[in-house]
């Protein structure tokens, strides 16, 4: 996607003298953590990669992780995948001196930390509230000693779909900052965040903390949408074009990008009765504009973008190829190209063959446009196509699955949710992610409402009694017992007495 070359920054001048003496701070080594807030398309993103250009020329490592929109996403995934960066471009020993005693409890989330230091003992056994907190000192610690050698600055990306866990971890991380190499920056939408969203309750905890500090990003001044349009155009524009393309846009940088780029496309940038009323055919919204600028892609690359558009935010050349099997390689590779070219998507630094949109509102535009049937039958495909590329690791990845599983349920019905959903329940368990697991039992237990109990059904109230055990208050502790109890009769009846001991033995 195009920016605002250099003018979202211009506008910016105090937030970014702001960012960078904050950094300054902790290549110091006071650590620092910061929050970049705003609307859809405001620059959170934009601005972060400013600063960790400046943070890079520092002398900082730069790593970056997101959260994700699907409820497929593992527990922990916007930690996993800076810190699986970092893991793999690191020696083994310097890896094993920085993760200590701690390198077994950081391989429960992230399994590459074995294939580096092979031989790990398995980590003792605890409670799972202490577990949870021995996996957090972990990963700080390993922060804490990376950044010895080379300070760190880590993005953690649309935080407003952050699960509970880790946004835990972030504030666990930030009580242990004072003294580090260490600048964490966050962004979030606030318009999605109610009061009683979990990002809430983080950020009221954080801004407790002395190293914390929360910017809100405004739109760019009209000033600076002059000077945009006038560098698309190629000659100065009026004021009245000028007023009404940022009176639409309200100077969000994304919004103006795409509705200026429409209009440059259709050669109407450059007229001089573009300001007025009858001159100008502004879409009334920016999906409109966006779906205008999908409607100029091939119809090759739009297919290949809807089909992307139903995998998520992130998607994968190797299983495009493989949902897109009547396509030849060289005709998805030229959608590809023209994808990238366009903005639509663009590459993954952290992995080859990986994509992005550049923006879940291309996301969400393309998505919008299929049938439910459509999209159901799509959900199913992508979900059979990731069995074949998981294969073995199908468990580890159960979430994803069990999250295209559901949502292709009323097409294929609830067997592989269900199956998924429960292998997803029982690996946020074990990897300390008891509130993920809720969701994942309870998604399983509804699609069975109506079934008769079995080994399957039993087995999904045991995780339910379990999560429920780590997660809700004195109060409803009758709740989880009643789960429990349910599994352990069905075994007794069953005659499986080790699950009913497994069962009778839960905290």
């Amino acid at each position: 996607m195009e920016t605002l070359p250099g003018s979202v920054f211009v506008g910016r001048q105090r937030e970014m003298g702001e960012l960078k003496a904050a950094l300054d701070d902790a290549l110091s080594g006071q650590g620092r953590v910061i929050m970049l807030v705003g609307e859809p398309g405001i620059g959170k993103t934009r601005t972060a990669e400013e600063l960790a250009a400046y943070a890079e020329k520092a002398g900082a490592q730069i790593l970056w992780g997101w959260c994700c929109e699907e409820s497929g996403a593992p527990p922990y995934w916007s930690w996993v995948q800076p810190l699986r960066s970092y893991i793999q471009h690191q020696d083994p020993e310097q890896l094993r001196s920085q993760m200590g005693a701690g390198a077994a409890d950081i391989a429960e989330i992230i399994p590459e930390v074995r294939e580096k230091l092979p031989g790990l003992e398995p980590s003792p056994v605890l409670e799972p509230e202490q577990a949870r907190f021995r996996l957090f000192d972990s990963i700080t610690s390993f922060l804490k000693n990376a950044a010895q050698s080379q300070p760190l600055m880590l993005v953690l990306d649309d935080l407003h779909w952050a699960d509970k866990p880790s946004l835990l971890l972030l504030h666990f991380l930030a009580r242990q900052l004072k003294g580090t190499r260490i600048l964490v920056v966050g962004c979030y939408r606030d318009v999605e965040v109610s009061i009683q969203h979990p990002v809430s309750n983080t950020m009221a905890q954080l801004s407790k903390e002395p190293i914390f500090r929360r910017l809100v990003l405004q739109g760019v001044s009209i000033e600076d949408t002059a000077r945009f349009i006038e560098r698309k155009a190629g000659s100065r524009p009026s004021a009245e074009v000028v007023k009404t393309i940022y009176t639409l846009t309200e100077g969000n940088p994304f919004f103006l990008t795409e509705v200026v780029k429409l209009l440059s496309e259709r050669g109407e940038l450059g007229k001089n009765d573009i300001g007025k009323p009858q001159g100008i055919k502004v879409p009334v919204g920016v999906r409109e504009a966006v779906g205008q600028r999908l409607n100029r892609r091939s119809a090759s690359c739009n297919r290949m973008l809807t089909i992307a558009s139903v995998i998520g935010r992130e998607f994968n050349l190797e299983l495009i190829t493989r949902l897109m099997e009547d396509t030849s390689e060289e005709t998805l590779l030229e959608g590809l190209e023209e994808a990238l070219a366009g903005g639509m998507v663009e590459s993954s630094p952290e992995s080859a063959g990986s994509y992005r949109f550049t923006h879940a509102l291309i996301q969400n535009t393309l998505a919008s446009e299929l049938s439910s049937a459509r999209r159901a039958r799509l959900h199913e495909r992508i979900g059979e196509a990731l069995e074949a590329l998981y294969g073995v690791n199908s468990e580890v990845n159960a979430s994803t699955l069990a999250y295209h599983f559901s949502e292709a349920m009323p097409m294929v019905g609830s067997e592989k949710l269900v199956r998924y959903s429960l292998l997803a329940g029982d690996r946020a368990l074990a990897t300390y992610a008891p509130e993920e697991a809720l969701v994942h039992f309870e998604r399983a237990l509804t699609a069975k409402e109506g079934q008769s109990e079995d080994a399957e059904t039993a087995a999904l109230l045991f995780g339910l009694g379990r999560a429920q055990l780590a997660v809700f208050p004195r109060q409803r502790m009758p709740e989880a017992m009643a789960n429990l109890s349910r599994a352990f009769d069905y075994y007794v009846k069953a005659g499986d007495i080790d699950r009913a001991v497994a069962v009778a033995e839960s905290p």
